[in-house]
C-alpha cells in the first residue's frame, strides 16, 4: 500500500507543494515530522514569536497524520484505571483532562484557521459480544464519574436507529467525532506558515548532534542531504517513522500495520447503513472501525499485521470483514485501499521523553493519536517556552523496551496479533 492508493490523497485537490531544504539555517526550534505532533508544536511556536523550522521527509502528512481513520476519541488507548495506578487519582485525572483539551484544540484550530476538512461530532463505541456489555457500561461510569457529560447508552434495539449492524449495545459518543485527516493536517501546515513557520518537504534528517561551546554557541545541528539546521531546541515528532533518528530502547512501541478501504459513494445507501452518520469503532481487540465521507463513501478500517499485506488478501480480508458488519455490501469492492503505520506501545499509553536538554520526542499514540498527538505537540512547544508540567506528567508513564532488531520485533508483533486474535474470537 502506497499513500497514492489513499483517497484521502485522492480527494485532497492540489495541495500545496513546499521546497526541500537545501542551505544552512538557524532557527529557534527545529521540529522533525509535518503529522499532527510536528504542525501542532510548530504553530503554538510559531504563534509565541519563535523562529521554527519543520523538517518533512516525504510530504505534510504523508504519515499516520494522513493515512488514518479520521477518529477524534478523548482519552487515551488505555483505560483510566491503568492511568489511576500509574499515576494516581489526581494526576490521572489531569491526564484525562489533557485529552479532552486536545480534543477541543482540535475544534478550536479547525474554527480559528478555518480548515475545510469535513469535521462533524459523534462517534459510537458498539459491543460485537455479550460480555462487551458490561464493559462498555462500566467504560462510561467510569468516565461520567470524571464528570463527563457526552456518553448516552443504547441496548441492542435502540442502536439500530443509529446504525444498521447487528451489535448487542452501544455508547454514543458526541464529545468525539471525525473528519479527513488530511486536509486537517494540510490546514495546520498552512496556519503554521502564516505564523512565520518554515517547512520543507522531502528533507530526510540524516543525523544530529548537540554543539559544543565552541561551534558557535551550545545548541543541535540537525542534518539533511543537501542542508542543515542550528537550532535551541530540537522536537522528533516522527513516531512511527522516526527511524534510527531515535535509539531504539527509546522508541518503547512497535509500528503494527492497519488498513483502510473506501467504497464506491453509496448515495442514501450510505445514511441507511449510519442513519446516525456518526463515526463508529468495536471493543474487539483488533479493532473494525469505519465512517461516512462527506461524499458518502464508508471507509472501513483494521485489519492489523505485522507485516505488509499482500494486495489481494488484504482486500479479500477487508471486504469480508465489511460484509460481516454490513451484509448488503457483501458486493462491493473498494474503489481505494491503502495503509500505514501505527506506533502501538505495550500499555498503549504514549511515549513522551526527553535526550539530554534540547531534544523532546513523543510517540505511541496507539491508534488514538488525532485529537492527542495535537496535544502532545502543544506540550512540547509548552515545554521549550517554559512550562514542562504537562510534557513531564505523561512522561512519568512508564513503558517496557522494545527489543532490537527487525526480525525479532516482527516476530513479537505477529505473537502478540495472534494473542489478540484468540482473544478476539472468546
Amino acid at each position: 500500500m502506497s499513500m497514492n492508493d489513499s483517497w484521502y490523497r485522492a480527494s485532497m485537490g492540489t495541495a500545496a507543494q513546499r521546497d526541500s531544504l537545501r542551505d544552512e539555517l538557524k532557527a529557534d526550534v527545529c521540529v522533525v515530522g509535518a503529522g499532527f505532533t510536528g504542525l501542532s508544536a510548530a504553530l503554538e511556536l510559531a504563534e509565541a514569536g519563535l523562529r521554527v523550522i519543520v523538517l518533512e521527509a516525504e510530504q505534510v502528512g504523508w504519515g499516520c497524520s494522513g493515512r488514518n481513520g479520521g477518529q477524534i476519541n478523548p482519552g487515551l488507548a488505555c483505560d483510566h484505571g491503568r492511568m489511576v495506578a500509574e499515576l494516581g487519582v489526581e494526576d490521572a485525572r489531569k491526564v484525562w483532562q489533557l485529552t479532552l483539551d486536545g480534543v477541543g484544540l482540535l475544534r478550536n484550530r479547525v474554527a480559528r484557521h478555518n480548515i475545510d476538512c469535513d469535521l462533524k461530532a459523534g462517534i459510537l463505541l458498539v459491543a460485537n459480544k455479550p460480555r462487551h456489555v458490561p464493559e462498555l457500561q462500566a467504560w462510561q461510569q467510569e468516565l461520567e464519574s470524571l464528570g463527563y457529560d457526552q456518553l448516552a447508552f443504547h441496548g441492542r434495539n435502540s442502536l439500530q436507529a443509529l446504525l444498521h449492524s447487528d451489535y448487542q449495545a452501544g455508547v454514543m459518543d458526541m464529545g468525539g467525532g471525525d473528519l479527513h485527516p488530511l486536509k486537517y493536517a494540510h490546514g495546520l501546515a498552512l496556519a503554521a506558515e502564516a505564523a512565520g513557520a518554515q517547512i520543507f518537504e522531502s528533507s530526510a534528517v540524516l543525523g544530529y548532534s548537540e554543539l559544543s561551546r565552541a561551534e558557535s554557541g551550545i545548541g543541535i545541528e540537525v542534518r539533511t542531504a543537501n542542508g542543515k539546521v542550528r537550532a535551541q531546541h530540537l522536537l522528533l515528532a516522527g513516531n512511527a517513522y522516526l527511524g534510527k533518528l531515535l535509539p531504539w530502547h527509546r522508541k518503547r512501541f512497535m509500528p503494527i500495520g492497519s488498513y483502510i478501504g473506501a467504497t464506491r459513494p453509496l448515495g442514501e445507501l450510505a445514511t441507511q447503513l449510519i442513519p446516525s452518520r456518526a463515526a463508529v469503532c468495536d471493543m474487539n481487540t483488533l479493532i473494525d472501525y469505519y465512517r461516512l465521507s462527506a461524499d458518502n463513501r464508508l471507509l472501513f478500517g483494521g485489519r492489523a499485521s505485522a507485516r505488509d499485506a499482500q494486495p489481494d488478501a488484504l482486500r479479500a480480508t477487508m471486504r469480508q470483514r465489511m460484509a460481516g458488519v454490513f451484509p448488503a455490501l457483501a458486493e462491493e469492492d473498494f474503489e481505494y485501499l491503502w495503509g500505514g503505520q501505527v506506533a502501538m506501545t505495550l500499555n498503549k499509553a504514549p511515549v513522551f521523553g526527553r535526550l539530554g536538554q534540547r531534544t523532546l520526542y513523543a510517540q505511541g499514540y496507539s491508534g488514538q493519536g488525532v485529537a492527542l498527538a495535537g496535544m502532545a505537540g502543544k506540550l512540547m512547544a509548552q515545554t521549550v517556552l517554559g512550562d514542562a508540567a504537562g510534557f513531564d506528567l505523561l512522561a512519568r508513564t512508564r513503558h517496557w523496551p522494545v527489543p532490537p532488531g527487525a526480525p525479532l520485533q516482527t516476530a513479537i508483533r505477529a505473537l502478540a496479533l495472534l494473542w489478540y486474535r484468540l482473544q478476539d474470537s472468546r
